[in-house]
């Protein structure tokens, strides 16, 4: 039973599920080479049938998150067109200007008002057209489903307690005209409990138009604004938080919950409660809200409904500090955030969803399994590999060998050199970088921190990196008393200070947290492999590991990429497949 699930908002994604398992999965950035790319993923479902080796026929369904979609030219002007969208989101218009208008345009996008069907909106019968023309299926094929409650299924489904009692919470900027959904999940059922409209409040918005005030991209560089808000004192933080609940808070008496406060325009309204703070501690502020309004409405959603496992999914989810606490609150037992789960998520949720609607319509017990390792994109092949150095002649410019270890030769970069790229094996989905399209380096050395952010990756200053640390070793390193699994990077746990010297470049300087990737060997048996042998030559069984792109971009897919990328930055290494390519 093949089910393709298909997100077309921001980074539009495709996952294929078979049987039950989600065995492949992909965004469409990754072949476009545009960030966020948005629309059908028509490069992304070509990939993953031929990695499978499937054919369109063999499809028995495709199941479509949220239940109406925007033209790809819309959502990619928006997206990534700066003057337009500071405009569409009403940053120094006037009424003379149309602010009447826009604003309109922006209760629409944001799901704060109802829009009006328009050139910007799909019609169901050219959405659906994108996908009978592509696969030449019928229609009677397609299904749509609603955007939360596709969070919801990623969450729950593709949780290692999947079958067990759950409480599942979504939270994200606006879907379908909402902005968190509560569920219960139990056995193979996904019981609806309450939602909140977008047009109330969101907590995502509200730390959206934060990071357009602090003069970075709306919905992409919300991670900044978590990375820099430990800068801020404690102080200075409180008193922007205190300035920012005048605007945004957190209402549990209303069935909203997330409340803009007061009416007009909300960044009108943050600008002017934040003159004279400076621009940490409006980050700090801001982490702080998201951070007590987040634990507020689990806590209280723990009280109404009950449950001791936590199932989180959904954009607000992916600030990994706020997850942390709630993973601290002494009644959570367990706890799954789904990977990246914006709405590139959506995908593997609609294709658990539509799984589950084909075996109710063939009478077939369901059996939804986990979502496992997330290595689940385009293989690197070797004989690819090896034409492309060849094609390029790549052996002109730069020296390229094939080590009969590739994994112990990597070790030996990175306690001579510090930074290697590594680009292996089937690409990971989603924001994290897991070891697959990644560059590495020594934790133990700082130095490493400026030679990335400078010469490859033009970070700013203030963002920490992240480490890979051996299951076996993770005591020595993060402080997990619930032993909480960390496969995908999507909890931030507290250093032990007794170690920390030795990962220091990956931990936060400012806090001392560290966003750490715990790996298994039998997830990633090669990659275990070189930070074995890194510890084997250091004593530390960890490695700095950060996302194989340059700024701005995203994570490189192919061998082309990953190549094109060490060509335009100051790496020192590749290690491509079984080949070494070093600068000169």
């Amino acid at each position: 039973m093949i089910v393709l699930g298909v997100s077309e908002t921001h980074c539009a994604t495709a996952a294929i599920l078979r049987d039950g398992e989600i065995v492949a999965c992909a965004s469409e950035e990754r072949f476009s080479r545009l960030k966020n790319d948005a629309g059908y993923p028509r490069q992304a479902v070509d990939a993953l049938l031929r990695q499978l080796g499937l054919t369109p026929a063999d499809i028995d369904l495709v199941a479509l998150a949220g239940l109406r979609a925007y033209s790809r030219e819309w959502m990619n002007r928006v997206l990534h067109d700066a003057t337009y969208a500071r405009e569409y989101y009403g940053v120094g218009l006037d009424e003379r200007r149309g602010l009447a208008r826009r604003a309109r345009k922006l209760g629409a996008r944001l799901g704060l008002i109802e829009p009006a069907r328009g050139k910007f909106d799909l019609s169901e019968s050219e959405r659906l057209g994108l996908v009978t023309s592509h696969l030449g299926l019928p229609r009677e094929r397609i299904l749509t489903l609603r955007h939360h409650l596709c969070h919801a299924a990623a969450a729950y489904y593709g949780a290692p307690f999947t079958g067990q009692r759950a409480l599942v919470l979504t939270n994200d900027n606006s879907g379908d005209g909402d902005c968190a959904h509560v569920y219960t999940g139990d056995g193979i059922g996904l019981e609806a409990l309450e939602s909140a409209p977008s047009a109330a409040g969101s907590l995502g918005s509200f730390y959206s138009f934060v990071t357009l005030l602090l003069g970075m991209k709306f919905g992409e560089h919300e991670y900044k604004v978590m990375g820099l808000a430990p800068y801020a004192s404690a102080g200075a933080s409180e008193r922007a938080a205190a300035k920012l609940r005048e605007v945004f808070a957190f209402d549990a008496s209303t069935p909203a919950r997330f409340v803009w406060k007061r009416r007009g325009r909300r960044y009108q309204q943050l600008l002017e409660a934040t003159l004279g703070l400076r621009f940490d501690a409006i980050a700090g502020g801001a982490q702080r809200i998201v951070e007590e309004t987040l634990l507020a409405w689990t806590r209280l959603m723990r009280a109404r409904y009950g449950g001791d496992r936590l199932a989180l999914g959904g954009g607000v989810f992916m600030n990994v500090k706020a997850n942390m606490l709630i993973a601290d609150d002494e009644w959570v037992r367990d706890l799954f955030v789904f990977p990246s789960c914006g709405d590139e998520s959506n995908a593997i949720g609609a294709a658990y969803l539509g799984y589950l609607d084909l075996c109710r319509r063939r009478g077939i017990a369901a059996a939804p399994r986990p979502f496992g390792p997330a290595y689940l994109g385009p293989d690197l092949a070797d004989a690819e590999v090896e034409a492309m150095i060849r094609g390029r002649d790549l052996a002109t410019r730069h020296r390229v060998s094939e080590p009969a270890r590739i994994e112990e030769k990597i070790a030996d970069l990175l306690v001579s050199d510090g930074v290697v790229a590594r680009c292996a094996g089937r690409m990971e989905f989603g924001a994290r970088a897991l070891g697959n399209r990644s560059i590495l380096a020594n934790p133990a050395d700082h130095r490493v921190v400026t030679l990335i952010n400078r010469m490859i990756k033009n970070r700013d200053f203030w963002m920490p990196f992240a480490p890979t640390v051996l299951r076996e070793r993770e005591a020595d390193y993060i402080v997990n008393p619930k032993g909480l699994q960390s496969p995908y990077m999507m909890l931030a746990f507290a250093t032990s200070p007794k170690r920390r010297d030795e990962i220091v470049a990956a931990v936060h300087p400012h806090d001392g947290t560290a966003r750490a990737h715990i790996l298994d060997e039998t997830w990633n048996p090669g990659y275990h492999r070189v930070i074995r042998e890194f510890e084997r030559r250091t004593g530390i069984g960890a490695v700095l590991n950060t996302s194989f792109n340059l700024h701005g971009e995203p994570l490189v897919g192919s061998a082309a990429d990953a190549i094109d990328t060490f060509e335009r930055s100051g790496l020192p290494h590749l290690a491509l497949g079984r080949f070494l390519i070093s600068k000169k």
